[in-house]
């Protein structure tokens, strides 16, 4: 389905890795995009790509004020269609029980909080129908030591999803949730830093990345894109999308080779 010129899709995380892969590979469909972040400067990086489809919001997503910046940098005349929840923290990294209240807050905030409520924010603009990623982990189904802040707020995420997809389809609003598997960004090397101590499956990971079974970001963001643009409506809610699944990778790879009808 082609990009309409009145049609928006918007990014968050959209300064580095998986995000700015998302928004790169939106703007080559023809879309116009806004990605979001804290930092200006990734941002300006990821719109240089393609500076005539791709604007930018600095914004912090945990607040009211961030998030009323991005529903006022949308133009009058544009709707959105998509809305990618990809922004996320991991920290704070350890045990539970050694968690700070301030820091259990902040990752919350950022986690669960801004895609339920920049959703909300959103919903004038989508007033015609559109379609919500969520981007999911494995996190959220499993639990790992040393990741409870980040595993507890990806499970709520999820929650929200299997909430709104309900109560957002009469409104033509379609909320989804996508795993894009183990992706080389900037979060896998905070991740390769941290101390057995701290979390006990570090080894796992830094063999991942020493035998390149990380996905790349421009390939999980083509799943995704591909979640969220080609599937049919009840097809795109009723399921976590999961490109480690076999069934769904398959489908995946057979749509990108043109035999999927």
């Amino acid at each position: 389905m082609k990009w309409q010129d009145d049609e928006l899709a918007v990014v968050t995380g959209g300064g580095t890795g998986l995000g700015r892969a998302l928004a790169h590979g939106l703007a080559k469909q023809g879309a116009n995009v806004l990605i979001v972040g804290r930092r200006e400067e990734p941002l300006k990086q990821t719109a240089s790509f393609a500076p005539e489809n791709i604007s930018y919001q600095a914004a912090d997503l945990a607040s009211e004020d961030g998030r009323d910046k991005v529903a006022n940098a949308i133009p009058q005349d544009k709707r959105v269609r998509s809305l990618i929840h990809n922004a996320g923290m991991l920290e704070p990294i350890g045990p539970l029980a050694e968690v700070e209240l301030e820091q259990w807050r902040k990752a919350i905030a950022i986690n669960v909080e801004a895609p339920l409520f920049l959703t909300k924010t959103m919903l004038a603009k989508m007033q015609q129908g559109g379609r919500v990623m969520h981007v999911s982990s494995g996190a959220a189904h499993k639990a790992m030591v040393g990741w409870g802040t980040y595993c507890t707020g990806k499970a709520a995420l999820f929650m929200l999803y299997e909430v709104l997809k309900e109560e957002l389809w009469d409104q033509r609003v379609l909320v989804g949730s996508v795993r894009p598997g183990v992706v080389d960004t900037p979060m896998q090397e905070l991740i390769r830093q941290q101390t057995p101590e701290r979390f006990p499956a570090v080894n796992r990971f830094v063999k991942l990345k020493e035998n390149n079974q990380l996905y790349k970001p421009e390939e999980a963001a083509d799943f995704i894109l591909w979640a969220l643009l080609e599937t049919a409506d009840k097809q795109f809610v009723e399921q976590e999308w999961n490109i480690g699944d076999e069934e769904h990778a398959k489908r995946w790879q057979e749509t990108r080779s043109g035999n999927l009808r």
